[in-house]
């Protein structure tokens, strides 16, 4: 089962972390919408951010510096959150969402 934590601060989210396997079709979905995430927080903001990851798959942290936290990165995260938690809807059996306060 795909766990995946968002890390919040107060009611922000500031980071994710998503770990395990899962169905092919909900790995893919879930690897799609976390490296968007990444990619977009690089191309579309300034913030600060740092990377953790198994180039074996299976693992992805990513954490906003918090004096870098700005609109459009919340709004990144919680697209994601957004994304993951429709995944968690249509497949519970494989995916679940947690949230952890740092």
């Amino acid at each position: 089962m795909i766990q995946a934590v968002f890390l919040k601060n107060n009611k922000n989210i500031i980071g994710f972390e998503i770990k395990n396997h899962g169905r092919d079709i909900v790995c893919s979905a879930v690897s799609i919408l976390s490296l968007n995430t990444v990619n977009s927080l690089e191309a579309f903001t300034d913030a600060k951010y740092s990377i953790d990851y198994d180039t074996n798959g299976g693992f992805l942290k990513c954490i906003i510096d918090e004096n870098s936290l700005c609109e459009k990165s919340i709004l990144l995260l919680s697209s994601l959150e957004l994304g993951l938690k429709g995944i968690e809807i249509e497949y519970p059996k494989d995916i679940c969402l947690k949230y952890k306060e740092v």
